[in-house]
């Protein structure tokens, strides 16, 4: 069982993700999960399972926008062990303002990256000025 920000959770090791340098910002974190809530989808929740107050809204981007697109370093396929770029999950972080969800934003710059197969995680900085951290979600067509 662990204590997270959405209560207390019995996750399998199967459904643990490693992050092995922690997210930015958050480098103290290594093990995270991927929660799915009916009342919430298609936004997900990426809860740390070594401090229960945190927890990341994320989406699959794909859901916002056919067009998005990024390039795995050969260095982040190595770090995450991807032997079949069909077997990774992306996602990427919502910022979902207090009291005013009509000013969510979505960064698309730094995609969340998670090999299905070895529980790798990694959240990629991407090289490009295509993206922002910042993007409105009310900006894309539901």
């Amino acid at each position: 069982m662990f204590k997270t920000k959405l209560g207390e959770l019995d996750i399998d090791d199967k459904e643990i993700i490693v992050f092995e340098n922690g997210m930015p910002g958050f480098e103290q974190l290594r093990k995270f999960s991927v929660i799915s809530l009916k009342e919430t989808l298609p936004i997900m929740w990426l809860v740390s399972l070594e401090d229960e107050h945190i927890a990341f809204p994320i989406i699959d981007p794909w859901i916002l926008t056919k067009d998005y697109e990024f390039e795995i370093s050969d260095e982040d396929v190595e770090e995450l062990e991807i032997k079949d770029k069909e077997k990774i999950a992306v996602w990427v972080i919502l910022t979902i303002p207090y009291g005013n969800p009509k000013e969510t934003t979505v960064n698309l710059l730094a995609p969340i990256v998670v090999n299905l197969e070895s529980g790798k995680g990694k959240q990629i900085i991407l090289n490009t000025e295509k993206y922002t951290t910042k993007h409105k979600l009310s900006s894309f067509k539901k």
